[in-house]
């Protein structure tokens, strides 16, 4: 009990936990002073030993502390399994980036204290959270290979288009476009002529348009022309709805691939769009995994928390149901949850044949068909595979549910962060949030 009072102690001087002075009389559990026990502190002559924060903690904020210290070992565990580590190079980096914050010493040492912070207890935070943010990155293949595969299976997406700096000269009718492509022949000044004939704001600046891309230009003769004109060149005239064009390219640049180098932060920007996860989200997913058992009897309580946070919860038309067997996501990380009382919460009449292992479904005159054992099911006169072959586990048919969910004219959306399957009954229908 000594060793974990130290602990506790310890971890509350860390996260900057305090207790908070009352008016109001004591409760009477509160220990009563022992001589044998650490003095901590003394408010007026009265003391504050080991054993009475042992007790607020108890009754307070013990289990808080302890998930924190659970959420730290589960990151350290993960660290260690992936090999990855921060060095304290990295960790005085960041910490002289919050000196800077604070201005001067005096200013960073008042707003430790303001904060009941240490700063060793700071560079334990900032060392766990770069931990965190490297996993992350990791899990999201933000490493260097991971960049590189991204780039390399996506360069298509890392493309510069061509452009063209180009002039026009905007006419209402054919004849005047030729007209103006004569003149210019003769030796004319682009800008002169532009001026003299356009019908188009671009005329006060001699027709100039700026740099243009083929996204810019509506009009598929347009795009044509200008795109194939060389640098200097002045097209002919060329016909768009009720006007006509000509064109004068100053400055032409080819598309081009743009390389990693280049294009590195906006790689890292896609695969944040693509495979972005929250810290939330993948602290939860550390603590789904892991087997915790919380045995201090005072923070027991989180022995619960942390199970509802494995359940994998099965939610139709905003109602969560219950299941006589829990959905599982297998390795693969395919989804299966007991599909007779999903198919049957949505309001389809489900008959189970355990003898012969056969599911029979019908809803709005669609009928399916499953088989324990068979990775199709009959919908109608069609056969549509599955994505897992339905199985009998514990007398309960398990399967993915995707299939027959659409197959009866259902929706559905797995929400990994609420770990959560969300089920809509009708799917052509506006459901209530």
């Amino acid at each position: 009990m000594r060793i974990a009072r130290v602990i506790v102690a310890g971890a509350l001087a860390l996260l900057c936990i305090a207790a908070v002075a009352q008016e109001t009389e004591q409760p009477a559990d509160v220990p009563a002073q022992d001589d044998t026990t650490d003095l901590l502190a003394t408010v007026d002559g009265e003391s504050i030993d080991a054993d009475e924060l042992w007790w607020y903690m108890e009754n307070t904020r013990g289990g808080r502390v302890l998930d924190e210290m659970i959420v730290r070992r589960l990151i350290m565990q993960e660290a260690e399994e992936r090999g990855v580590k921060v060095g304290t190079p990295e960790v005085d980096a960041a910490l002289d980036r919050i000196r800077q914050e604070h201005g001067v010493e005096t200013g960073f040492e008042r707003w430790l204290h303001e904060n009941g912070q240490t700063e060793k207890g700071l560079r334990l935070e900032l060392q766990q959270e770069l931990v965190l943010d490297k996993l992350i990155r990791r899990h999201m293949g933000l490493t260097e290979e991971g960049i590189e595969r991204y780039y390399d299976s996506h360069s298509h997406e890392f493309t510069e288009a061509p452009r063209v700096h180009l002039f026009d000269i905007v006419t209402l009718t054919v004849d005047d476009a030729f007209i103006a492509r004569e003149r210019l022949a003769a030796g004319q000044d682009f800008a002169l002529v532009a001026r003299e004939m356009s019908h188009d704001p671009t005329s006060e600046s001699g027709g100039d348009r700026g740099w243009i891309t083929p996204e810019d230009v509506l009009c598929e003769n347009v795009a044509e022309a200008v795109f194939a004109l060389e640098e200097g060149e002045i097209s002919n005239p060329v016909h768009c709805e009720d006007h006509a064009h000509v064109f004068f390219a100053r400055q032409v640049e080819s598309g081009r691939q743009i390389p990693l180098d280049e294009a590195r932060d906006a790689v890292v920007e896609r695969i944040r769009e693509v495979r972005g996860i929250s810290e939330e989200l993948y602290l939860a997913l550390l603590k789904r995994r892991a087997e915790i058992d919380v045995q201090w009897e005072a923070a027991a309580y989180l022995n619960d928390l942390y199970a509802e946070e494995r359940a994998i919860k099965v939610v139709v038309d905003g109602t969560r149901i219950d299941l006589p067997a829990a959905p599982r996501l297998l390795p693969n990380s395919n989804l299966v949850v007991p599909i007779v009382a999903v198919l049957k919460a949505m309001g389809a009449d489900a008959e189970w044949n355990a003898e012969a292992g056969v599911l029979e479904v019908e809803r709005d005159g669609t009928r399916l068909r499953l088989v324990a054992g068979a990775a199709m099911m009959a919908v109608g006169g069609e056969e549509i595979s599955l994505r897992e072959t339905p199985a009998l586990v514990n007398g309960v048919l398990m399967g993915s549910p995707r299939g027959p969910i659409e197959a009866i004219g259902g929706s559905l959306v797995w929400n990994r962060t609420e770990n959560s399957l969300y089920v809509i009954s009708r799917a052509d229908e506006e459901q209530k949030p």
